[in-house]
Protein backbone atom coordinates (compact mmCIF):
# COMPACT_ATOMS: atom_id res chain seq x y z
CA UNK A 1 0.00 0.00 0.00
CA UNK A 2 1.19 3.32 -0.93
CA UNK A 3 2.08 5.69 1.57
CA UNK A 4 -0.58 8.40 2.32
CA UNK A 5 2.51 10.99 2.26
CA UNK A 6 3.04 12.84 -1.08
CA UNK A 7 6.47 12.26 -2.56
CA UNK A 8 7.80 16.17 -3.31
CA UNK A 9 9.81 17.18 -6.40
CA UNK A 10 12.96 19.13 -6.27
CA UNK A 11 14.87 21.25 -8.86
CA UNK A 12 18.54 22.11 -9.82
CA UNK A 13 19.30 24.53 -12.52
CA UNK A 14 19.75 21.41 -14.69
CA UNK A 15 17.95 18.31 -13.25
CA UNK A 16 14.18 17.66 -11.71
CA UNK A 17 14.00 15.03 -8.72
CA UNK A 18 10.81 13.58 -9.40
CA UNK A 19 8.54 10.72 -8.56
CA UNK A 20 8.98 7.79 -10.64
CA UNK A 21 5.89 7.58 -13.48
CA UNK A 22 4.50 4.00 -14.47
CA UNK A 23 5.77 5.22 -18.18
CA UNK A 24 9.39 5.34 -16.96
CA UNK A 25 9.31 2.03 -17.42
CA UNK A 26 11.45 1.27 -20.68
CA UNK A 27 13.97 4.24 -19.69
CA UNK A 28 14.78 2.83 -16.39
CA UNK A 29 15.11 -0.48 -17.89
CA UNK A 30 18.85 0.54 -19.89
CA UNK A 31 19.80 1.85 -16.22
CA UNK A 32 18.99 -1.32 -14.38
CA UNK A 33 19.86 -3.76 -16.80
CA UNK A 34 23.15 -2.56 -16.50
CA UNK A 35 25.69 -4.32 -15.10
CA UNK A 36 28.58 -1.99 -14.91
CA UNK A 37 25.94 0.79 -13.94
CA UNK A 38 24.93 -1.60 -10.59
CA UNK A 39 28.24 -2.63 -9.82
CA UNK A 40 28.02 -1.47 -6.23
CA UNK A 41 24.41 -2.27 -5.85
CA UNK A 42 23.17 -5.18 -3.86
CA UNK A 43 21.38 -6.87 -6.35
CA UNK A 44 21.86 -7.97 -10.24
CA UNK A 45 20.79 -6.24 -13.06
CA UNK A 46 17.08 -6.61 -14.12
CA UNK A 47 17.45 -9.55 -16.67
CA UNK A 48 13.99 -7.89 -18.99
CA UNK A 49 11.61 -5.20 -18.89
CA UNK A 50 8.93 -7.17 -16.70
CA UNK A 51 11.18 -7.10 -13.84
CA UNK A 52 12.12 -3.39 -14.19
CA UNK A 53 8.23 -2.76 -14.14
CA UNK A 54 8.03 -4.92 -11.10
CA UNK A 55 10.91 -2.84 -9.18
CA UNK A 56 9.53 0.31 -10.58
CA UNK A 57 5.86 -0.56 -9.01
CA UNK A 58 7.62 -0.10 -5.83
CA UNK A 59 9.17 2.53 -6.85
CA UNK A 60 5.98 4.35 -7.28
CA UNK A 61 4.63 3.45 -4.24
CA UNK A 62 6.79 5.82 -1.97
CA UNK A 63 7.02 4.34 1.20
CA UNK A 64 9.71 7.25 3.02
CA UNK A 65 10.17 5.95 6.48
CA UNK A 66 11.74 2.98 4.65
CA UNK A 67 13.37 3.39 1.61
CA UNK A 68 12.26 6.48 -1.19
CA UNK A 69 14.34 7.14 -5.17
CA UNK A 70 13.56 9.89 -7.21
CA UNK A 71 13.88 9.68 -10.77
CA UNK A 72 16.08 12.02 -12.09
CA UNK A 73 15.12 14.09 -15.03
CA UNK A 74 16.86 16.35 -17.11
CA UNK A 75 14.71 19.25 -17.15
CA UNK A 76 15.41 20.33 -20.98
CA UNK A 77 14.69 17.10 -22.44
CA UNK A 78 12.59 15.72 -19.88
CA UNK A 79 14.44 12.37 -20.06
CA UNK A 80 14.96 10.20 -17.33
CA UNK A 81 19.09 9.53 -16.36
CA UNK A 82 19.00 7.96 -13.18
CA UNK A 83 17.61 7.49 -9.99
CA UNK A 84 18.83 8.77 -6.15
CA UNK A 85 17.75 8.68 -2.84
CA UNK A 86 18.33 10.09 0.24
CA UNK A 87 21.96 11.09 -1.04
CA UNK A 88 21.57 15.11 -1.21
CA UNK A 89 21.35 17.44 1.47
CA UNK A 90 17.98 18.51 0.33
CA UNK A 91 16.37 15.60 0.18
CA UNK A 92 17.74 14.42 3.90
CA UNK A 93 16.75 17.61 5.09
CA UNK A 94 13.06 16.90 3.51
CA UNK A 95 13.39 13.41 5.84
CA UNK A 96 14.86 14.66 8.71
CA UNK A 97 12.93 18.41 9.09
CA UNK A 98 9.44 17.88 7.38
CA UNK A 99 9.08 14.09 8.47
CA UNK A 100 11.11 14.04 11.53
CA UNK A 101 12.83 10.91 10.66
CA UNK A 102 15.48 10.60 13.68
CA UNK A 103 17.99 8.35 11.86
CA UNK A 104 19.09 7.33 8.42
CA UNK A 105 21.47 4.22 7.67
CA UNK A 106 23.06 3.47 4.21
CA UNK A 107 24.59 0.27 3.33
CA UNK A 108 27.57 0.94 1.58
CA UNK A 109 30.29 -2.07 -0.08
CA UNK A 110 33.64 -1.18 1.37
CA UNK A 111 35.16 -0.85 -1.92
CA UNK A 112 32.62 1.85 -3.13
CA UNK A 113 34.58 4.76 -2.40
CA UNK A 114 32.59 7.48 -3.92
CA UNK A 115 29.79 6.27 -1.87
CA UNK A 116 31.94 6.49 1.14
CA UNK A 117 33.04 9.44 0.61
CA UNK A 118 29.63 10.95 -0.37
CA UNK A 119 28.00 9.37 2.93
CA UNK A 120 30.77 11.45 5.49
CA UNK A 121 30.03 15.04 3.07
CA UNK A 122 27.00 14.26 4.49
CA UNK A 123 27.17 13.82 7.77
CA UNK A 124 27.22 10.05 7.75
CA UNK A 125 29.38 8.11 10.47
CA UNK A 126 30.03 4.68 10.48
CA UNK A 127 28.69 2.73 12.87
CA UNK A 128 29.98 -0.90 12.04
CA UNK A 129 30.82 -3.55 9.71
CA UNK A 130 31.72 -5.59 7.62
CA UNK A 131 28.38 -7.12 7.97
CA UNK A 132 29.01 -10.25 6.25
CA UNK A 133 27.46 -11.33 3.04
CA UNK A 134 25.04 -9.27 3.17
CA UNK A 135 24.12 -8.52 -0.41
CA UNK A 136 24.09 -12.20 -3.42
CA UNK A 137 25.24 -10.64 -6.12
CA UNK A 138 26.12 -12.63 -9.85
CA UNK A 139 26.69 -15.45 -7.66
CA UNK A 140 29.18 -14.23 -5.19
CA UNK A 141 27.99 -12.71 -1.09
CA UNK A 142 29.26 -9.31 -0.50
CA UNK A 143 29.58 -7.50 2.36
CA UNK A 144 28.82 -4.14 3.90
CA UNK A 145 29.55 -1.52 5.92
CA UNK A 146 26.28 0.39 8.10
CA UNK A 147 26.89 4.78 7.81
CA UNK A 148 24.44 6.43 10.10
CA UNK A 149 23.02 9.65 10.66
CA UNK A 150 20.99 11.06 13.34
CA UNK A 151 18.93 14.46 12.94
CA UNK A 152 20.92 17.13 13.67
CA UNK A 153 24.27 15.87 12.33
CA UNK A 154 23.47 16.60 8.92
CA UNK A 155 25.87 18.78 6.66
Amino acid sequence: MASKLKQPTFETDRLRLRPFRANDAKALHALYGDAENLRYWGTDPSPDLDSTRKALRWHISFHPFQYALWAIEEKKSRKLIGMINYHRRDLIGHLVGKLKVHKVEALIRADNKPSIALAKRLGFRLEGGPIRDRWLKDGTWHSVMLYGLIAGEER
